[in-house]
């Protein structure tokens, strides 16, 4: 039995003269926490500007994307990652893989005309989406809190008001 299995499995213990009890994180739950603290620094996910301003920064987003994937990679490479983390982590990586296709060469220095904006902008708004969706997930099962930026990304619940600030919803008559 390795150590950390061992110190998984035991808490604490107890002496005559007092206990020491502790709660060691669960290995998944430490890499969901540097896949979200991470991600929050990521402004292709988080630009508050939204698509405008992304595609004026194409090169940017699409270096910002490439690091995403390296980062991906290295993180499913870590035996502690689990099943449920390895899931979301390759669906995140297959975003960032599908998001560098649909701009392709085309955007490696500067988005031109109107047809390959709206490419641009789809498969941003796709890989928003996505991210979105698995950060979801991954907050839900880690108990972890999501800065307003990232939480933009989520996806809109049944609950939100439509028209409020930050909700997915359009404004009702």
């Amino acid at each position: 039995m390795k150590v950390l299995e061992i110190m998984r499995r035991i808490k604490g213990f107890s002496t005559p003269l007092g206990g020491v009890d502790w709660d060691l994180p669960l290995p998944q739950r430490a890499i969901a926490e540097k896949v979200v603290v991470y991600l929050e620094d990521r402004r292709v996910l988080t630009m508050p500007r939204g698509v405008a301003h992304a595609v004026q920064e194409a090169d940017h987003c699409i270096a910002s994307v490439l690091q995403i994937r390296e980062t991906l990679t290295q993180l499913l490479m870590d035996p502690d990652t689990g099943d449920g983390l390895t899931e979301n982590l390759k669906a995140m990586r297959a975003a960032c893989r599908r998001f560098l296709d649909s701009v392709g060469s085309n955007h490696s220095r500067q988005v031109r005309g109107h047809f390959e904006t709206a490419t641009f902008g789809a498969a941003l708004g796709e890989l928003r989406a996505i991210f979105g969706i698995q950060l979801g997930v991954i907050a839900a099962r880690y108990k972890l809190d999501l800065s307003e930026d990232l939480a933009a990304i989520l996806p809109a619940s049944d609950t939100d008001e439509p028209g409020r600030p930050g909700n997915h919803g359009e404004r009702q008559s």
